[in-house]
């Protein structure tokens, strides 16, 4: 850490700068970076986007899911929620 006084470097345990004797602010804690918005949406797209793929290759139809005539779940993959139907009319898939 340099002294905001006379700019000398002290090491981080000093509390007193060795050279002019002030005293060394102190250390403040590093904070964890938050996500932006813009990566939030960034994260949205890119899972969106795998399940579109996933779901445009038929992944939930070979694990046994996917819209059938039966009642009720049937295999790993539950069928596709609404929103995702809405997405894939949206883009024309």
């Amino acid at each position: 850490m340099d002294c905001p006084y006379c700019k000398t470097y002290n090491p981080e345990d000093r509390t007193t700068c060795w050279r002019c004797d002030k005293p060394l602010p102190k250390p403040q804690p590093k904070k964890k970076p938050k996500l932006s918005s813009q990566q939030w949406m960034y994260i949205l797209v890119a899972v969106m986007f795998i399940l579109m793929v996933a779901n445009f290759c038929g992944l939930p139809k070979m694990l046994g899911g996917g819209t059938s005539q039966q009642t009720g779940p049937t295999g790993l993959v539950p069928s596709i929620p609404a929103a995702m139907v809405f997405l894939r009319a949206a883009l024309g898939f």
